[in-house]
């Protein structure tokens, strides 16, 4: 608090959290890092009228009762892990505060990144990511979800951009304030085969744990058709 109100800061950009897979190994933390620091900083911004964004993910999505194939953003949520259910509350208490206080709160929900950097795998589809390091240094990789798993992807430097020119975007223009950001569906298989094609010798078992019951909870692909009508945003799969 004190740290926004004496550097005048007018834009907070809420990026701590603890991802899936860890956090249904630790609820308690996922609690207090998801839940409670998302309040801390809004309370900051609210008492310093600042805008915040607050990332949010597929992962608020679950059950049965929604489409898993371009999944709207408007749909029954009822999440399976820890993590959804904090999200699900982030985008509704971001959505209070806005018209409680006429914060201007933004949020995105995030495919699986896929980063250049090497970090530590909590997530629950973070293999995307680690299988590029794996199959550098071991040229093997054991898979925790099964060949056939669909997840919307989208490439680290797209979703920077996305979400970049989500926070410069003319406020009249927003008509909500928590939009989908789809990337490309892709399985793990498909992943894991282009993987291989680029570093010849790569061998991949697919041997899912506890992460594949979430992913099957997640969408294949989502729609996000009011990011292209309120922020112009449209992801160029020619470039994936």
């Amino acid at each position: 608090m004190d740290m926004v109100k004496s550097n005048k800061i007018n834009s907070i950009v809420h990026l701590a959290g603890i991802l899936s897979a860890l956090g249904e190994k630790n609820v308690d933390l996922s609690v207090d890092v998801n839940v409670t620091g998302v309040i801390n900083a809004m309370r900051a911004a609210q008492a310093n009228n600042s805008r915040i964004f607050v990332p949010t993910s597929i992962s608020v999505f679950g059950g049965e009762h929604f489409p898993k194939v371009n999944t709207p953003v408007d749909v029954v949520l009822q999440p399976k892990t820890i993590y959804g259910v904090a999200k699900v509350f982030n985008e509704m208490i971001g959505d209070y505060y806005k018209r409680k206080f006429n914060m201007d709160f933004r949020a995105l929900r995030y495919p699986v990144v896929i980063s250049s950097e090497k970090f530590a795998f909590n997530g629950t589809a973070a293999y995307s990511t680690e299988i590029f390091f794996e199959a550098l240094e071991n040229r093997y990789y054991k898979c925790p979800l099964a060949e056939r798993t669909t997840l919307p992807m989208i490439y680290i430097d797209d979703c920077i951009d996305a979400t970049v020119r989500y926070l410069k975007a003319d406020p009249a223009r927003l008509k909500r304030h928590v939009y989908n950001l789809a990337g490309i569906p892709v399985t793990t298989g498909d992943l894991c085969s282009a993987v291989q094609r680029l570093i010849p010798g790569l061998r991949v078992d697919y041997v899912p744990d506890f992460r594949q019951q979430i992913a099957d909870s997640w969408p294949d692909s989502v729609d996000d058709s009011d990011s292209l009508r309120d922020w112009d945003w449209s992801y160029n799969i020619s470039t994936f």
